[in-house]
């Protein structure tokens, strides 16, 4: 209970300290098996999904999606724009490496069981690679070789650095990368802290829970989402 009370007025804090939407975002979900033949892969398409954590809808018009390789830097090529609105304690699906924007889909696996809120282009590594969430469209900056991630242009809301090979991880780094059927997960009851960047940290995630994108409807009650073919949030 006192850890619960610990976490209610650490978001609360983190809320008022922000002064904006941007501290109740974060990314949820991340699936790179997209673009893959194999008769294994679980979806033909990658995906991100986005978390409001807060208790008001955050108008999405002016953020985008940002991806770089495990190694490489961001930039205007890998981004697109984000557009409608997130609800209060609602996700935001993106289905990634759609072939009329440009993507790569898979020839194997399946579609996606439910309907994105938004399209995109992005075609994510299926093992390693840097995922962002930005409050703007400019370029974001690159990585030095000590792995510290500096910004260019841009507010940063959430970066998740995912695989083995990322230079860079604001959370909890991963040991396993992903596959062909894992996804990554922030796995801690959406409790947010922040990181030595000023993002969000998510104080863990894992990389090899089976890939389930949920419904923008969907909401969480207690501690849990039930019902989502064995998706569970843990309590921290």
């Amino acid at each position: 209970m006192k850890k619960l009370v610990a976490a209610t007025a650490l978001l609360a804090a983190l809320a008022g300290a922000a002064g904006s939407a941007d501290a109740a975002l974060y990314i949820n979900q991340i699936y790179g098996g997209g673009g893959s033949a194999s008769a294994s892969v679980t979806y033909k398409y990658d995906y991100i999904e986005l978390f409001n954590s807060g208790t008001t809808a955050v108008d999405l018009s002016s953020y985008s999606i940002q991806y770089a390789a495990a190694a490489g830097a961001f930039g205007t090529t890998n981004m697109h724009s984000l557009t409608g609105t997130i609800e209060a304690n609602k996700y935001y699906l993106i289905q990634e490496s759609v072939a009329a924007l440009g993507g790569t889909p898979g020839t194997g696996g399946a579609e996606l069981p439910v309907t994105a809120n938004l399209q995109g282009k992005l075609n994510l590594s299926g093992t390693a690679g840097k995922v962002a969430l930005i409050n703007g469209t400019a370029l974001s900056g690159g990585v030095t070789t000590a792995g510290v991630y500096t910004p260019i242009t841009g507010a940063f809301v959430d970066l998740i650095g995912y695989g083995a090979a990322a230079n860079f991880n604001n959370n909890k780094a991963l040991t396993a990368n992903l596959s062909l059927t894992t996804a990554v997960f922030q796995d801690n009851a959406g409790v947010l802290t922040v990181g030595p960047t000023g993002l969000h940290a998510q104080s863990d995630y894992s990389a090899t829970a089976t890939p389930t994108p949920i419904p923008a409807a969907a909401w969480l009650l207690g501690s849990g989402l039930f019902g989502l073919a064995g998706f569970r949030r843990r309590n921290p």
